[in-house]
C-alpha cells in the first residue's frame, strides 16, 4: 500500500513540477503572429468586420472606445491545481498511515486496532479542507480573466497553500527531530523518512507550494509583480489587516459570527499546537508526539478559509448569496469538522483503551473538551435563522 502511494505521489509531483517550471509563459496578443490572426477571422462576418478575438483572450474596454485583449488563465492551470491537490492529499494520507501505527518506532505497539484507526481519522479530517481549497481555485481558473484569481480570497488561499506546502516539506525533512521520543535509549523517533518516500513527499509538497506561489505572483498588479522587494511588506500588511478585522461586522448575523469565531478558534489551535508545550500541543489532534506538530499546518488553512467565508458573509446578500466557490469552501470546513468529531466519538465510545492510552489528553481535559465543543460550530448551517 505504501509503495503504491509513493509511486502515485512521485508521478503527480513530477508532472506538476514540470508544468510549474515553465514559468507561466503566456501568449500576448501582439505575438500571435499572422497565422493565428488569420485563424481568428469570423467567416460569418462581412468583409468590413474586424478580427475576432482569440478565445484565450477577452475584450476589455479602453479609452477611445476600442478594446484590447487580456490573457485568460492558461488551460493547463486548472489541471495543475487538480494534480497538486490530489498529490497533497495523497502525501498527507501517506504520512498519517505510516506514522500512526505499531512499531513507529520499533517496539511501540498499539493497544488494539481501534486506537490507531480513530486517531488516523482525526487528522484525515484535513483532507476535505485541502480538496475544497484546490477545488475553489480550479473553479477560479474558468474565469475570462485573471480578476477572479486576483481576488483577495484567492490570493489568501494561494498564500496559505504556499505556507502549507513549505511547512509540510520541512516537517518531512526534520521528522526525526520533531517526533523524537524523550528518554528513549537509543534515541528514537516516531517517524524518519528516507530515500524515495522522502523525495516523493517533499516533491509533492514543494510542487504545490511552487504552483500557488507562481499564481499568486501572476495575480499581482504589474508594478508590484515586478518589485519582489515589496512582497514581504505587502503580505505583512495583509496579515495585519486581516487580524484586526476578525471581529464580525454584525453581531446580529449568526453566520458572520460563526465564521469570525471559527477564524479565531483555528488560529488559537494553530498557536497551541505549534508553540505550546507537550501535552497541550496534542489538542485537537490527540495524536501524541506523532503528528501534533504537523496538524497545525491544516488548522492554519482552516483559519484562512474561515476568514474568507467571514468576509463573504459581510458582502451584499450575506451568506444566502454565497457563490459556488464559497459554498465549496464552506463544505470543506463542514467536512473537516464532521470527520474530526466522528474520530472523537470513535475514540471515546469505540476504543477499548480509552482513556488509559490517551495519556497526554488526560493531562489537559479542559482543553480537549473545549476543542470538541469548538469543532461542533463547523456544522452549523450557513442559513441565517
Amino acid at each position: 500500500m505504501q509503495l503504491i502511494l509513493t509511486i502515485v505521489v512521485c508521478f503527480v509531483a513530477s508532472a506538476t513540477g514540470k508544468m510549474v517550471s515553465n514559468n507561466f509563459q503566456y501568449r500576448v496578443p501582439f505575438k500571435l503572429g499572422f497565422e493565428n490572426s488569420m485563424k481568428n477571422l469570423d467567416p460569418s462576418s462581412s468583409s468590413s468586420s474586424s478580427l475576432a478575438v482569440k478565445k484565450d483572450f477577452v475584450g476589455v474596454d479602453i479609452r477611445g472606445g476600442g478594446k484590447t485583449a487580456v490573457a485568460k488563465p492558461p488551460a493547463f492551470l486548472k489541471w495543475a491545481y487538480g494534480a497538486v491537490g490530489l498529490a497533497t492529499s495523497a502525501a498527507w494520507t501517506t504520512i498519517i498511515l505510516t506514522t500512526i501505527r505499531s512499531n513507529q518506532p520499533l517496539g511501540a505497539i498499539m493497544p488494539n486496532w481501534q486506537h490507531p484507526l480513530v486517531n488516523q481519522i482525526s487528522v484525515l479530517s484535513a483532507v476535505p479542507l485541502i480538496l475544497s481549497s484546490y477545488k475553489s481555485l480550479r473553479a477560479a481558473c474558468d474565469a475570462d480573466s485573471w480578476d477572479e484569481l486576483a481576488s483577495p480570497s484567492c490570493r489568501r488561499q494561494n498564500l496559505a497553500l504556499v505556507t502549507a506546502g513549505i511547512a509540510s516539506a520541512l516537517w518531512v525533512n526534520f521528522a526525526p527531530i520533531i517526533t523524537q521520543v524523550p528518554g528513549s535509549v537509543p534515541l528514537a523517533s516516531h517517524q524518519a523518512y528516507t530515500g524515495a518516500m522522502k523525495a516523493a513527499l517533499i516533491g509533492a509538497y514543494g510542487s504545490a507550494a511552487a504552483l500557488s506561489a507562481a499564481v499568486w505572483r501572476r495575480s499581482l498588479p504589474e508594478d508590484v509583480r515586478n518589485d519582489p522587494l515589496s512582497w514581504p511588506g505587502r503580505v505583512a500588511d495583509g496579515v495585519a489587516r486581516s487580524i484586526v478585522s476578525i471581529a464580525p461586522k454584525s453581531i446580529d448575523d449568526p453566520v458572520n459570527v460563526k465564521y469570525s469565531l471559527l477564524t479565531s478558534g483555528f488560529l488559537v489551535l494553530t498557536a497551541i499546537q505549534t508553540l505550546g508545550p507537550h501535552p497541550l500541543s496534542v489538542i485537537p489532534s490527540w495524536t501524541g508526539r506523532r503528528l501534533a506538530r504537523a496538524f497545525p499546518i491544516w488548522t492554519l488553512l482552516a483559519a484562512v478559509t474561515s476568514y474568507d467565508l467571514k468576509e463573504a458573509s459581510e458582502q451584499k446578500g450575506g451568506s444566502s448569496n454565497f457563490s459556488s466557490n464559497y459554498r465549496t469552501l464552506s463544505n470543506g470546513i463542514k467536512g473537516m469538522g464532521a470527520v474530526h468529531l466522528a474520530s472523537k466519538v470513535g475514540a471515546v465510545f469505540l476504543d477499548p483503551s480509552f482513556p488509559q492510552s490517551y495519556h497526554a489528553v488526560q493531562l489537559v481535559p479542559g482543553w480537549a473538551t473545549a476543542a470538541i465543543v469548538f469543532f461542533t460550530l463547523t456544522l452549523r448551517s450557513d442559513e441565517a435563522k
